[in-house]
């Protein structure tokens, strides 16, 4: 984990809410419950730059729920079928970008340009989704998305869905980002999908806009 990032998890999990966190997960682990991702990928969103590096945030729900298909990066899988989001994200990505190349399901050639593609909850009950919302995985989100912005006022935020909403509206509350760098869609789940997320050539915007920024746009060939 890059330094900037292990400064706030210190900080946060000094906290009342984390330690929750670390209780429901001690209590899930007595229990035997399956836990996704993996411990070992869950904090893999903060491996590949710092805090003031970021150049855009993505912010999703929760992870995925079937066996072994979450990897740490939101959306992201190593499994060679392509969960129902990530196809419909591809399809909106081949709308704006036609000879873009997909030779994988894993997101991480975005994560290693700098996009930090996190969950609103960190980890999920096999099977169950939504399972771990609320035990306090929305406040660390929180406290890492206003650090990037104070460490960062040009990056960006998207938003996928209304529990990645309903964070970003906590941080707006305390930090100042530009509105022109803010984007809001539903979720790409079929539930979702048709609401905003379809159509919305989110891929070019963002580009258009780091453009804008006089910031390097984007490779988003996989």
């Amino acid at each position: 984990m890059k330094d900037s990032f292990l400064k706030i998890l210190q900080l946060e999990g000094t906290k009342p809410y984390f330690e929750n966190i670390i209780k429901v997960l001690k209590k899930a682990e007595e229990d035997n419950e399956v836990i996704f991702p993996h411990q070992t990928n869950l904090f893999k969103p903060f491996e590949y730059f710092q805090t003031y590096e970021t150049k855009l945030i993505i912010l999703g729900q929760d992870p995925y729920p079937g066996i072994n298909i979450a990897d740490g990066l939101a959306f992201s899988t190593g499994h060679i079928k392509t969960p129902a989001s990530l196809k419909n994200i591809f399809i909106e990505l081949k709308k704006d970008y036609p000879n873009v190349k997909i030779g994988t399901n894993s997101l991480l050639g975005w994560a290693k340009q700098k996009i930090l593609l996190l969950n609103s909850v960190f980890t999920v009950v096999m099977n169950q989704p939504n399972s771990h919302r609320k035990i306090g995985w929305e406040e660390f989100v929180k406290s890492i998305i206003i650090e990037i912005i104070k460490a960062n006022e040009n990056v960006l935020i998207l938003t996928l869905g209304n529990q990645a909403n309903y964070v970003l509206n906590q941080v707006l509350k305390v930090a100042k980002l530009d509105p022109k760098n803010i984007f809001k869609l539903s979720h790409p789940s079929p539930l979702g999908y048709r609401h905003s997320f379809k159509d919305s050539h989110i891929f070019k915007t963002i580009n258009n806009r780091l453009s804008e920024l006089k910031i390097p746009e984007i490779d988003w060939n996989l």
